[in-house]
């Protein structure tokens, strides 16, 4: 893939939705081509990754030829092309879903529109290279997500709608009120640039509170410790394939923020660091156990699954918290990132497959109340074992994903003295064990009940829903069973983050690239140095 061919990432989707817009009266011909764009997507997705991933290389475009930072940028690195192809797959399995399991009227009017428009707002969120552009972005991909919550129009999905929509209209008017302080500050809102200042040490003090405050931003579209209140109300109201969806991309585009900011950007600015990091990780702890508690408390499947979305938010945010502490050797920050990076990966999978599993569940018994439902074990085995292997691998039992990314972040805690984080990350695992085990006995091994059991003309076909499912299982799979491959690759964009000099050069020109310098950890007995170069003068702090 050329570096100008990255651009093929937002006009897929736009043309996608402006195609299927006009055939809006034509419902086959609209999942004929909603169909082709998203394999074509799966396919440059692939094609990028396998471009950035031997080398390191990074893929630049600037819009109009205007140079970097006065124009445009989108980029794609080794990060950017592993949530793309990660997020392709999980948009192609929902669609399939939602193409064989959704009714006429769930499928009619624009759905298929804002379908492809939210892929577009995801996918440029992921490729973009500066502050506005990300901010525009989110809102494409929100205000596509206002339409899409819509699927279904229950009472109880329209009531927490108006919720939805107003706490994100909020969040927005916050980050854009954010970036016009911070473009008034740095005079720029290009990363590439933002990321140069930090590096050279040449970032204001008084930016500091205004880049912190970016907590508040990302964290509240992420769901961490205590933005995650408009969440657990929200999803499980949803049509589950909708939920998968959103469980599987809006919350981990937020994610991919935080490690796009505070790690790239301004990991290597101490002053700020010192600031984020403690509120990282203390918000992972108590993301984490507090989110899976409620999850074990609940009876009913949707329930069940939104409020694992906020306690396996605790893992990401641990990785990126160890990643900018202070006092830790650069290989085991690499090691945090990496981690947060694959455990980012497996669950956009896992969660969307639990999702659309649950909304089987549905189909077969009627309804998701686990004291209602039962023997579905006899009544759909192969959905009852892709159950079970996407929620093993949710509660991070080897040889499944989840262990591996589990495993890399736990060693990572341990090994920079983190215990705190690391007990509650153990104990955040055996309860989501214990919540998905309660799915599996009530709705699988107990005996049959349901609205539908003594309804044999009300079992629905599910083979076609069955496909996205298998889809999803199966790339689980192989990131457990070939974890060392996809964990190679997050290392390799964990190393370019943890030290941007290459982005920066790529984005902006070697001639305006500091070189960062950060030393072997050295004895315990002295605190770690970190020295900045430039051309124009050396730094050293502690």
């Amino acid at each position: 893939m050329t570096q100008h061919q990255i651009v093929l990432f937002v006009v897929l989707p736009m043309a996608a939705g402006i195609a299927t817009t006009f055939l809006h009266r034509y419902r086959k011909a609209q999942r004929w081509v909603g169909a082709g764009f998203l394999i074509a997507n799966i396919v440059f997705a692939c094609k990028a990754l396998a471009t950035v991933v031997p080398n390191g290389d990074i893929l630049v475009s600037q819009m109009g030829n205007w140079p970097a930072p006065f124009g445009i940028t989108i980029a794609v690195d080794t990060l950017s092309a592993l949530m793309l192809t990660m997020a392709s797959i999980v948009c192609f399995s929902v669609f399939l879903y939602c193409v064989f399991q959704f009714d006429r009227d769930q499928q009619g009017g624009f759905f298929h529109p804002m379908f492809h428009l939210l892929i577009l707002g995801v996918q440029w969120s992921f490729i973009t290279g500066d502050f506005f552009n990300l901010f525009v972005a989110f809102e494409i991909m929100l205000m596509a997500s206002y339409a899409i919550f819509c699927v279904g129009t229950s009472r109880k999905q329209m009531k927490q709608a108006y919720k939805y929509v107003l706490l994100n209209l909020v969040g927005s008017t916050m980050f854009v009120t954010l970036l016009g302080l911070i473009y008034g500050q740095l005079g720029t809102l290009n990363m590439a640039d933002i990321t140069r200042l930090a590096m050279s040490d040449q970032l204001p003090k008084s930016s500091i509170p205004v880049i912190a405050m970016m907590v508040l931003v990302f964290g509240g579209k992420t769901a961490i410790f205590p933005l995650w209140y408009w969440l657990p109300d929200t999803y499980h109201t949803l049509p589950s394939a909708i939920g998968g969806l959103f469980a599987g991309l809006l919350t981990k585009v937020g994610a991919y923020v935080m490690i796009r900011v505070f790690v790239m950007m301004f990991g290597t600015s101490q002053a700020i660091t010192d600031v984020v990091a403690p509120i990282l990780l203390v918000s992972a702890g108590i993301t984490m156990f507090l989110g899976v508690l409620g999850a074990v408390s609940m009876h009913t499947v949707r329930r069940i699954l939104s409020i694992h979305i906020i306690s396996q938010v605790g893992y990401m945010l641990m990785g990126m918290g160890l990643a900018i502490a202070t006092g830790i050797a650069s290989d085991i920050k690499e090691m945090a990132v990496a981690g947060a990076i694959f455990f980012i990966m497996h669950n956009m999978v896992v969660k969307c497959c639990l999702f659309l599993c649950g909304g089987l569940m549905v189909e077969h018994a009627g309804d998701d109340n686990l004291e209602k439902i039962g023997g579905l074990l006899k009544r759909a085995p192969w959905l009852a074992t892709l159950f079970m292997i996407a929620a093993l691998s949710l509660a991070g039992l080897p040889p499944l994903s989840g262990f591996f990314g589990k495993w890399v972040l736990l060693s990572a805690g341990f090994q920079s003295q983190h215990y705190v984080v690391v007990f509650f990350a153990v104990l955040t695992s055996l309860f989501t064990l214990l919540s998905m085990l309660k799915i599996w006995s009530y709705g699988f091994w107990s005996p049959s009940m349901g609205k539908h059991v003594d309804k044999p003309e009300r079992r629905p076909t599910t083979v076609g829903g069955m496909w996205g499912i298998a889809i999803l299982v199966i790339v689980a799979l192989s990131m457990g069973l070939g974890a060392q491959k996809y964990y190679t690759m997050c290392s390799m964009a964990a190393k370019s983050l943890i030290d941007p000099t290459n982005y920066v050069k790529a984005v902006l020109g070697e001639q305006n690239t500091p070189k960062l310098a950060i030393n072997d950890m050295l004895p315990e007995t002295s605190p770690k140095k970190l020295v900045i170069k430039s051309d124009s003068y050396e730094t050293s702090g502690h």
